[in-house]
């Protein structure tokens, strides 16, 4: 959880409010075939029975600042440089205009190719 100190209080911003923008940004995003849920969040989603809400990102935070770390599939053919730039972009913009956190970096995991549509 984020808190962002004001004259009239606290905003806290869970992480999950941040990860519903990146995964908005991120389907948007053509060339994208799925994020990809981390193997501790598939562990606790299939054996423990609890959904994490991550799906396939992870926030580490500093204060005010945030990383964002993103495991996404994406189709064959796709210029995987290209597409990474892109979702950096969007992710950073959205985030840092709807939630007031800096965001210092976006990392890009690509985990696999689908080959079809």
């Amino acid at each position: 959880m984020s808190n962002i100190d004001t004259s009239s209080g606290n905003i806290m911003i869970e992480d999950q409010v941040i990860v519903g923008y990146v995964t908005e940004e991120v389907q948007k995003i053509e060339g994208v075939s799925r994020m990809l849920s981390s193997i501790s969040d598939s562990f606790s989603k299939n054996i423990l029975g609890r959904d994490s809400g991550m799906n396939g990102v992870r926030i580490t935070r500093d204060g005010n600042n945030i990383t964002i770390n993103i495991h996404i599939i994406v189709y064959y053919g796709i210029n995987i440089p290209k597409i990474s730039y892109e979702i950096q972009g969007a992710v950073k913009q959205t985030v840092e205009e709807y939630t007031g956190l800096t965001v210092d970096a976006v990392n890009i995991g690509i985990e696999g190719i689908d080959r079809e549509k």
